[in-house]
């Protein structure tokens, strides 16, 4: 397996530095990993032993960052810089960054294409993938999907909900998006309120995952996935699980055409300690 740090452009030129992993024979199929939500491309331990397993099967595996790195940050933008980050960002903007990333794999002459994401990232390549219908993506691997707005809502108390989605409210009526509002979910304690209006309460772009609806809930995107869908989360992932296991097995069963559910039986949503099981049965799933 080789390793190359890479540099490639969002569509709007916000520079997205990354890993680009590959086998040791020449290879036309890769991997586009998608990290979550105030990620970045080399966080999660578990990016080493899924770029062994996708590379010993012959693909290559490329991680970059997204512009919902951190929390707040900088962000090159050719020779100059962008504020953005993981409590500004909008998700409707991921199109400009995965696209980004799509056309260079193209270009450097992949043609075989399997979008993955991690969490956040999950909703954001389901999303592309929609808006898309990029011949060129083969399959897409879920890693730990969310019910955002019900794991936004799990994580903070009655009151802290009510006051978020009222000054969120407010901001965004006043023209303020950009004013940052309280938000303990993040690690600053902040989000910008156009962020949380948008993305964080139900009915935004990346509402389609929704286990909240219960099994006989119906998602239109999901329903419109024509390529097979690999779904890997844990027993005890703290983010997924905002409704019982059997709950989001039996949403995703019923939404996804082509869905192959794999269980990991003790990981979280960071896979920790569990590495090798994930890298098994990606390594046998794809």
């Amino acid at each position: 397996m080789r390793e190359k740090l890479v540099r490639i452009n969002s569509i709007d030129e916000i520079e997205q530095p990354g890993i680009l992993y590959t086998p040791s024979e020449d290879t036309k199929k890769v991997v586009i990993h998608v990290h979550g939500l105030n990620g970045n491309f080399y966080e999660n331990r578990f990016i080493d032993v899924l770029a062994e397993s996708y590379t010993s099967k012959g693909y290559a595996f490329l991680t970059f960052n997204n512009r919902g790195r951190d929390f707040i940050t900088e962000l090159l933008k050719g020779n100059d810089y962008t504020i953005i980050g993981g409590s500004l960002e909008r998700f409707k903007d991921c199109i400009l960054d995965i696209e980004g990333i799509v056309n260079w794999v193209k270009e450097k002459g992949y043609n075989e294409i399997i979008l993955e994401g991690h969490s956040y990232g999950c909703n954001k390549v389901l999303y592309y993938y929609n808006q898309k219908k990029d011949k060129s993506i083969k399959k897409i691997v879920l890693l730990a999907p969310c019910d955002i707005p019900s794991e936004g809502k799990k994580f903070l108390s009655e009151k802290e909900y009510k006051i978020a989605k009222e000054e969120s409210t407010r901001l965004v009526n006043e023209n303020k998006e950009n004013e940052l509002i309280d938000f303990s979910v993040m690690a600053n304690g902040k989000i910008a309120a156009g962020t949380y209006y948008n993305d964080f309460l139900p009915g935004g772009d990346n509402d389609f995952i929704r286990y909240a609806d219960g099994i006989n809930g119906k998602s239109d995107v999901l329903n419109g996935l024509d390529i097979p869908i690999l779904v890997i989360f844990g027993d005890v992932d703290e983010c997924v699980l905002t409704q019982s296991i059997d709950i989001v097995k039996g949403y995703l069963s019923n939404n996804i055409n082509d869905c192959n559910i794999q269980v990991i039986k003790g990981a979280d949503h960071s896979y920790n300690g569990k590495y090798n099981e994930l890298g098994k049965i990606v390594k046998n799933n794809i």
